[in-house]
């Protein structure tokens, strides 16, 4: 890792007793297209934070930037020095209050800062955390919007997932303002701050590669085939016993649907899709969350 270049601006929020201090990183200097990467709207969600770091570090060694590429990787300082979804000055989650406001509480007001750059943008990537157990997905609402879809077929991450939508959330916002916008979930996060690096590094590879495609960066890059699919699945323990994972995160399911095996008996899920989470062997209890199952959307292709 090379060191991060110095922040062309801060998003700042300077009150008695409270000081926030947003680093913002632009790399090139044309009109357009102008792509934002927002990471750490949710405190604890540090793959996503550490995926936005290598991107400024490689967009620093790259002299050729076309457009320009906007990277917020800690939009909430507060939740981040305590790992969670929220500050401890107010207890908003972030990404339920765009766009916003500038005269409320001080997540308020750095929601509305980082709106004032989203809603600039051409197109938005919201880097996120899914928990350790999952495997890199995109969240878009791709039904809703087709530029929202046709953003999601240029990252290279395997499944998009339909979502959805929160109302605040900023990809939400976004979306039905015209602007395309995503997430990506990653594996890790959490009160511990667990980064996968791997996931962070695929990451780095994907947002290149999406900057190629829309020709901020220069050379040549073929368009990946995610594959597209409706709504995730939550699976949940029907009974107490030991749990024993069955498909890891990341693969597709079999036509049987067996996500794991409940003191012998299988858990299954309907229709064929794609595991997104799957608990490690353990003993759980009724209702416990085991697994989250993307199923595949009637009519798309997979990737």
């Amino acid at each position: 890792m090379v060191s991060l270049p110095e922040p062309g601006a801060f998003i700042e929020l300077d009150e008695p007793a409270l000081r926030h201090r947003v680093p913002v990183y632009r790399s090139g200097s044309g009109p357009a297209p102008r792509i934002l990467v927002t990471a750490g709207l949710h405190g604890g969600e540090t793959t996503g934070q550490y995926a936005a770091f290598r991107l400024i570090e490689s967009l620093a060694a790259d002299p050729e930037v076309a457009g320009e590429v906007v990277v917020l990787p800690r939009c909430n300082p507060s939740a981040f020095r305590r790992m969670e979804r929220t500050s401890p000055f107010d207890e908003l989650d972030m990404n339920r209050i765009f766009p916003g406001d500038a005269e409320g509480t001080p997540t308020q007001v750095l929601a509305s800062r980082v709106w004032d750059l989203a809603r600039e943008a051409d197109y938005i990537v919201d880097l996120h955390c899914a928990g350790p157990y999952a495997t890199p997905y995109t969240l878009a609402q791709y039904s809703e919007y087709e530029n929202c879809r046709e953003l999601a077929s240029l990252l290279d991450i395997p499944v998009v997932v339909q979502s959805g939508g929160s109302e605040g959330q900023l990809f939400v916002e976004a979306g039905r303002r015209g602007i395309p916008a995503v997430i990506i979930e990653l594996p890790g996060g959490g009160p511990d701050g667990i980064i996968d690096l791997a996931a962070g590094e695929g990451t780095l590879g994907a947002l290149r590669r999406l900057l190629t495609l829309l020709e901020v960066l220069p050379g040549e890059a073929s368009a990946p085939s995610p594959a597209f699919c409706d709504q995730l699945v939550r699976v949940t323990a029907p009974a107490d016993g030991l749990y024993l994972p069955r498909v890891a995160p990341g693969n597709g399911l079999g036509e049987d649907g067996i996500v794991g095996l409940l003191e012998a008996e299988s858990v299954v899920t309907e229709g064929r899709g794609y595991c997104i989470k799957n608990r490690p062997p353990g003993y759980v209890f009724r209702g416990d969350a085991l697994a989250a199952v993307a199923p595949a959307a009637p009519g798309e292709a997979s990737g």
